[in-house]
């Protein structure tokens, strides 16, 4: 008993709204032309926006649920800096404020995510243009033609007397048969074919249009290749096959060639290839059959081994002599099968972050990289690794097997092996068998210009009788866009000034890797008023006391000028920390001019200041750069740390305790590791000990003998006993 396998039709139903025919001799043409770009363009760059703007309505859900304290405070941008900059980075993506305020009430009602846009389904748009003679098309008018083709991928030149035709059969309802479906266990079955036939054209009760599919396929599995007689013959008989029995069933349906989705195309292309979902296709393996090939050869050859146990180059030892353990191999073979490269199996989110961090040493800015390759990070070299995906993803052509004769050979080749010389030859072949002329997919390069798809139009489109689409094809991942970091760009020479003047740009190469604060970390807090207003600098250090942060903090300032000083200090902060020297930051910022300016009080250091940043940049040079020359006080004043006395009555002379200079919060009442040790000529006149000792209540170095006991004369306790030596 032969067994059947049921026939599947898939139809397909475009807008008849978006279907044009312009004649080549209209008036506004170009005008047309130029519209159908413009919404194309248009329809990108929302496709773009829906794809960005979600995330950044997320981060701003994120800053305020990240946010503890005052709720209200938390989603208000001027009181929370990090709202306002998700905000503002969501307003910079095109998110309108309603957008913003809608993230923020989201957030504020307990919701955790920004819902997720449905994507919306492209429309398959088309434009049948007439054909322009052969001087039109090689002149400005086809130059047109072809750069609408190039933007849109929806622009169709046609022969006159096909244009009116081809839009018709592109506006009325459509049907594909899948002729793969249309096989018994003898082999393929006519008698299927009619009953799949007659089924689609039952179900259109009006005018239809029904097209068989997986031609290419079809000819694989007879073992014929496509570009030849044999083959177009083949497939003439079988279009006139289809045509006898749609006749015979119904008048209103008729055969015709034409492209649509994926799956459901009936553009007797060539084929497609062997594998799909991680296997051969039924037409490779009835290819193969027909051959007389090994099926598991080609299995080998096209899917690859799928594990890494015997790859050569990597192999399962010699990922684990680089650290990785059964765990991150374990996850990488996992993902193979659905890898098309054997970086993709091991990327940081499959193996984990964790690993590639903490045990082959990549920086967060390395993980962050859309480009961070592990394998070659771990040092794996190229020819390893393309060895080794040769073996584990195979990828390798039928068309090329050796284990297959030349002619044999070319029965596998697929639609970029063929070529769009064989496809139009096929499709003129098939032409007389149609109810209207066939639709012709030209798939262009990803990376052509409009220059190039002018020249292909004009090669092809005065001896094709088809009406001809030109694509581009998607750009491969590997095409992004990269381009380097602004620091390591560059700088253009500066032109020379005339006479013996001359221009030099001081270029400052630094780590670009971040360098965190420990999270217990010295510093002071200098308040001063300029202006008479009110300045409070906070500092933050390394332990080797190098500046790496500040805080600057105006008094009775309005929301915006303080959030813009608040937001100043974390700029400066954060370039302190990538390593920008202070240097940098000083020369650009003493002497800039603006209100508040005028006299300081409360520094001992600058008595006069012509803007906030003037002032804040000459306190951080004197204090940490040792710049005596921005202070504007008498610099006899100063003590050799730099900071000053503070009291503007002090003597300059006078004795001071080390605990002024010192934080006891600090230090917790141990000697801390900014001591300020005072001149020794002090310590003797005081009577100190000698050695200096420590006083380990108030970190103070005035420590004297008082009979065999050491007592601290700042803060009277006592701090041990004198054994002639030093304190015990």
């Amino acid at each position: 008993m032969t067994s059947r396998t049921s026939h599947s039709a898939q139809p397909i139903t475009p807008p008849a709204s978006s279907l044009r025919v312009l004649a080549p001799g209209a008036p506004d043409l170009d005008a047309r032309l130029l519209q159908l770009e413009a919404e194309h363009q248009a329809a990108k760059l929302a496709r773009a926006a829906a794809a960005v703007l979600p995330a950044r309505l997320q981060a701003v859900m994120d800053a305020i649920r990240r946010c503890d304290g005052d709720p209200d405070a938390c989603a208000d941008p001027v009181r929370n800096t990090s709202l306002a900059r998700a905000a503002e980075a969501a307003r910079v993506g095109g998110a309108s404020d309603e957008l913003i305020r809608d993230a923020i009430a989201l957030a504020r009602a307990g919701e955790d995510a920004w819902p997720a846009p449905a994507a919306a389904p492209e429309a398959d748009e088309v434009a049948v243009v007439a054909e322009l003679s052969a001087e039109e098309l090689a002149g400005e008018p086809g130059r047109r033609l072809a750069r609408a083709a190039w933007a849109t991928g929806a622009v169709a030149a046609a022969p006159r007397t096909a244009a009116e035709a081809g839009a018709w059969m592109l506006s009325v309802p459509r049907t594909v048969v899948d002729l793969s479906s249309c096989w018994s266990g003898a082999g393929f079955d006519r008698t299927i074919l009619a009953e799949a036939l007659q089924a689609a054209a039952r179900e259109s009760r009006g005018p239809a249009f029904i097209g068989l599919g997986g031609l290419g396929g079809w000819l694989v599995a007879q073992g014929l290749d496509y570009d030849s007689d044999d083959a177009r013959k083949a497939a003439r008989t079988l279009f006139d096959r289809a045509v006898e029995i749609l006749r015979r069933v119904s008048r209103n349906a008729a055969l015709a060639i034409f492209p649509g989705p994926d799956g459901a195309s009936a553009d007797a292309r060539p084929w497609n290839g062997p594998a799909t979902a991680g296997a051969l296709t039924p037409d490779a393996l009835r290819g193969l059959g027909a051959a007389g090939a090994d099926a598991g050869a080609a299995r080998r050859l096209v899917l690859g081994a799928r594990s890494l146990a015997d790859a050569p180059g990597i192999d399962i030892r010699a990922l684990k002599a680089r650290g990785f353990t059964d765990h991150e191999i374990a996850a990488a073979e996992e993902a193979l099968p659905g890898c098309g490269r054997l970086s993709e199996a091991f990327r940081p989110e499959v193996i984990g972050e964790g690993f590639v961090r903490d045990v082959l040493g990549a920086s967060a800015a390395q993980l962050a990289a859309p480009d961070f390759d592990a394998l070659a990070f771990a040092g794996f070299e190229r020819a390893a690794v393309a060895a080794c995906e040769a073996h584990v993803l195979g990828g390798g052509r039928l068309s090329t097997a050796e284990f297959l004769s030349r002619a044999a050979g070319r029965v596998f080749r697929s639609a970029d092996e063929v070529g769009d010389g064989a496809y139009l030859a096929m499709l003129a072949a098939l032409a007389p068998a149609l109810a209207a002329p066939p639709i012709a997919e030209i798939i262009l390069p990803w990376d052509a210009t409009p220059a190039d798809a002018h020249k292909r139009l004009v090669e092809i489109a005065a001896s094709s009788p088809a009406i001809l689409r030109l694509r581009r094809a998607p750009a491969p991942p590997e095409a992004r866009l990269t381009w380097p970091a602004p620091a390591e760009v560059a700088p253009r020479p500066a032109p020379e000034a005339p006479g013996p003047e001359r221009i030099v740009e001081r270029v400052v190469e630094r780590d670009r890797s971040r360098r965190k604060l420990p999270d217990r970390r010295k510093g002071y807090i200098q308040k001063a008023a300029v202006g008479g207003h009110k300045v409070y600098l906070h500092t933050g250090e390394y332990d080797d006391g190098e500046l790496g942060e500040i805080f600057i903090d105006m008094h009775k300032e309005g929301a915006a000028f303080r959030s813009l000083m608040n937001n100043f200090a974390i700029s400066v902060s954060i370039g302190l920390q990538y390593g920008v020297p202070l240097e940098e930051f000083v020369d650009a910022f003493v002497f800039t001019r603006f209100d508040p300016a005028g006299p300081v009080t409360g520094n001992d250091s600058v008595k006069s200041a012509t803007s906030i940043l003037d002032y804040i940049f000459r306190e951080l040079g004197v204090s940490y750069l040792g710049r005596d020359d921005l202070a504007n006080a008498d610099s006899s004043a100063l003590n050799a740390d730099g900071l000053g006395r503070g009291v503007a009555d002090s003597e300059p002379d006078a004795p001071q305790p080390a605990s002024r200079f010192i934080s006891r919060g600090f230090s917790r009442g141990a000697a801390p590791d900014n001591l300020v040790f005072l001149p020794r000529a002090r310590a003797e006149a005081s009577g100190a000990s000698d050695p200096a000792d420590v006083c380990a209540a108030c970190g103070d170095v005035a420590v004297v003998r008082k009979g065999a006991s050491l007592v601290c004369s700042a803060c009277g306790t006592r701090a041990g006993r004198y054994d002639g030596d030093r304190a015990s």
